[in-house]
């Protein structure tokens, strides 16, 4: 056998090494990379809740539109955030309550509507020992509304 009859041989066994490497190497960063995510995901995970600082979020509070104390009522368009003279005020009228109503009329997504109760109920800052039941109704009104009743 001389060169000419080897040379494809030859070429087709290089490229067929050079194939199983390229395919070895992919194979190794794709494990690195998955390992550093998960690594990473491992590492936010141990720390305490307290510990971790405050992470980017897209989600942008909106002023409340109306508030309406006497009627123990709120509205908004999407989602808010209490400024503080309001959070004082309503968490002060609901302090002596044992049992509550927290009702939300909503056009928008039950989701949404669930955030924005989760959320008032952080900022209230509630006892263990107060009961509250919650709804979440639909509205074809643009104004979303949330309100609450001593029970």
């Amino acid at each position: 056998m001389d060169d000419d009859t080897l040379a494809p041989f030859v070429d087709a066994l290089a490229s067929a090494l050079i194939m199983m490497v390229l395919v070895a190497i992919f194979f190794l960063v794709q494990t690195a990379t998955s390992l550093t995510a998960s690594a990473k995901l491992t590492t936010i995970s141990d720390k305490d809740l307290h510990d971790q600082r405050e992470l980017f979020t897209p989600i942008i509070y909106r002023d409340v539109v109306e508030y309406n104390l006497d009627e123990n009522r709120l509205r908004y368009i999407v989602n808010f955030k209490l400024d503080e003279m309001h959070k004082i005020l309503i968490s002060n009228s609901l302090k002596s309550a044992e049992s509550l109503r927290i009702t939300i009329n909503s056009n928008d997504d039950k989701k949404k509507s669930t955030v924005n109760m989760l959320n008032f109920l952080r900022d209230m800052n509630f006892s263990k020992n107060v009961k509250v039941y919650t709804e979440v109704l639909p509205t074809t009104s643009v104004l979303s509304s949330l309100s609450w009743t001593i029970l």
